[in-house]
């Protein structure tokens, strides 16, 4: 290994320095040497350290020719693609401030963080998000010009904001890494380097504000609880939006201090393809991803031959015992021989399907894994790792199992550079020089979060296991039962999530008697259930209303049932008749799929309480409804 990843450096020298700078230093020390690869019509295309530079050096030219300065902000529309990685690293280099905006943001949702960051450049992947932006223009003041990275279609618009990505390239003859190098001499590390705004699932989304050396120290947190990433050279696919806290962290942060090389396919619906061309070596997901691949892993073996199902039966059933056994540190000897055997003959095929045979480590973020989801993964031979982080953590990471194999359940250890601790109550408390700098244009939120002591209220609520952390749910979101019962939703949601038929599940109950939920199936595992059953359906709606495939859901919640207590039972539920979109309008899921819990209660309230049909109740509230008016 080469260059400055040739070790990890400290958080201190992290701490005192940025991102271009990093950049511009691979550049001179490992010019020839892959930076990133990004898939254009059908062909992955290599950008060297020194490429990547010249790339930022012209965008930067670009952006300061129509007045990009210090402390300006700047917003991208746009999935992950290189175009993303030269304006973010271009806008840096000159001193500005970026922020992200979702590719599903509602115009609602746009506007209001345009209004809120203020931003003056607005850059759009292609026509769909010129579209949402420009019936936005006269209440944007500070909005100077709307960039198109994707000009195919520009001729339909003649607003004098609208330029070509390309055009403005053009203008900027010369790479000039002399100057680029200038510009970023200029940027302190303790300037802000960008804004990440929240999901927010409990109100308008928050701009978390994050400076350049922060975020690197934090970052480096990732890679020293991960060694692999700075051992050896790594594939990975850069797939989570851009705009995301770990999607930066994967596509832009990491690679600057390790040896791992993103591959950005062409569209993020084309992950499963992606994968498949690229083989990655790590893998930063989510855990809806990991979820349903699993899911579709199990009812495709499910349909299978009678002969691939025996085979792949026998060997799950030994795996989950060498599983068990792996968790505890007993793994070994001929229980090891075997299941290699097994493996080989079984999983491998399984695995190469979806481009996971090469995985040497898998990283779940952003929301708790299902402890069966990772136990089915871990039986494959996958290993796959739960990390805990905030937006607010700057990069950095909480918690993070370290693996090999780690027991489903926990979160993991603490890394270096943060200290965590527990309130009276339970919620998590985090101690850190690499914080975020507070909540752009709010203060109060800061002051809630930060205070004063030191530390940094999550919001979530833990224990310890074993000298690990054990996320329990967020503190806002606990329920108390009509009996007195204190129960954590999440967890209840989590256990029936592990069902491959089950999308989404939100769990009711506070201040009711027993707990109902309402259910999104997952359409592609249930579709093929009903082609497997001969179950006739016209499209998704139907398809939740038939007798069998409500049979079907019920028999899953009560498997999931067996595995809670009797409080923490799901009594009643009911299907959704469609499927939650976070680009629809008022729609009650955020762009990452986080569940606005209030907005899902009153969207389907009428489904809710027609599971609460209790007469008694109905009777009382009738009579006092009187006295309480």
């Amino acid at each position: 290994m080469s260059g400055i990843a040739a070790r990890l450096r400290s958080a201190d020298e992290l701490r005192r320095t940025t991102a271009p700078a990093l950049l511009m230093e691979r550049a001179r020390q490992q010019p020839n040497d892959v930076a990133f690869r990004a898939k254009q019509l059908g062909i992955y295309r290599e950008r060297t350290w020194r490429g990547y530079a010249e790339m930022v050096a012209r965008t930067a030219r670009a952006l300061a020719a129509e007045g990009l300065g210090p402390g300006d902000r700047i917003a991208i529309m746009a999935d992950a693609c290189e175009e993303w990685l030269g304006c973010d690293q271009a806008a840096q280099a000159l001193g500005a401030i970026v922020y992200g905006i979702y590719p599903t943001a509602s115009p609602q949702e746009v506007e209001y963080q345009m209004r809120d960051g203020g931003a003056v450049l607005f850059i759009a992947e292609d026509q769909e998000f010129v579209d949402r932006i420009l019936p936005l223009v006269d209440r944007l003041p500070a909005l100077r010009r709307i960039i198109v990275m994707d000009d195919t279609a520009l001729f339909a618009f003649s607003h004098e904001k609208v330029v070509a990505y390309d055009t403005l390239l053009e203008q900027a003859v010369t790479a000039d890494l002399e100057w680029l190098a200038g510009e970023v001499a200029k940027v302190r590390p303790e300037q802000p380097a960008f804004i990440v705004y929240t999901s927010g699932t409990t109100g308008h989304p928050k701009g978390a504000l994050v400076t350049h050396g922060k975020h690197l120290a934090a970052t480096r947190s990732v890679a020293a609880q991960y060694p692999t990433l700075v051992e050896k050279p790594h594939r990975t696919v850069a797939y989570l939006p851009l705009c995301h806290v770990l999607g930066r962290d994967i596509a832009v942060t990491l690679p600057l201090m390790t040896e791992m090389v993103p591959h950005i396919g062409e569209t993020a619906e084309d992950l499963p393809e992606t994968l498949f061309e690229t083989a990655p070596t790590v893998l930063f997901t989510v855990p809806r991803y990991l979820q349903k691949m699993a899911a579709n892993v199990l009812v495709q073996v499910g349909s299978s031959s009678t002969l691939k199902r025996f085979a792949y039966n026998r060997a799950i059933a030994f795996a989950r015992g060498h599983a068990k056994r792996r968790w505890t540190g007993l793994a070994g000897g001929p229980s090891a021989l075997i299941h290699a055997v097994w493996s080989a003959l079984v999983f491998r095929p399984v695995l190469n399907k979806i481009g996971f045979d090469r995985l040497e480590l898998v990283v779940s973020g952003g929301a708790p894994l299902p402890a069966e989801t990772m136990a089915v993964w871990h039986m494959l031979g996958v290993n796959v790792c739960e990390m805990y982080g905030q937006t607010e953590t700057a990069g950095g990471i909480i918690a993070g199992q370290r693996g090999p194999f780690p027991r489903p359940g926990d979160v993991g250890t603490i890394p270096e550079g943060f200290e965590v601790k527990l309130a009276d109550d339970g919620e998590i408390l985090v101690r850190s020089p690499d914080l975020f700098e507070g909540y752009w244009n709010n203060p109060e939120a800061s002051a809630a979060v930060l205070g004063d002591t030191g530390w940094m209220r999550t919001g979530d609520v833990g224990e310890w296991r074993d000298g690990a952390l054990r996320l329990i749910d967020r503190a806002r979101d606990f329920l108390v039962t009509m009996g007195g019962k204190t129960i954590s939703p999440a967890f209840v949601e989590n256990t029936l999530r592990a069902s491959p038929y089950l999308a989404e599940v939100v769990v009711f109950g506070h201040g009711r008697k027993y707990l109902t939920a309402l259910i999104e199936i997952d359409f592609e595992t249930v579709a093929d259930w009903a082609r497997s059953n001969d179950v006739a359906y016209t499209g998704f709606t139907s398809l939740t209303q038939h007798a069998r495939v409500q049979g079907l859901i019920r028999r899953e919640i009560d498997k999931a049932n067996e595995e809670l207590s009797r409080v923490e039972q799901v009594k009643a539920f009911r299907i959704l008749p469609k499927a939650l979109d976070p680009e629809e309008e008022g729609e009650p899921v955020t762009a990452t799929r986080k569940v606005k819990r209030t907005l899902m209660y009153e969207r389907f309230k009428a489904l809710v309480e027609e599971m609460y049909d209790d007469k008694e109740e109905q009777l009382l509230a009738g009579s006092a409804a009187g006295a309480l008016a």
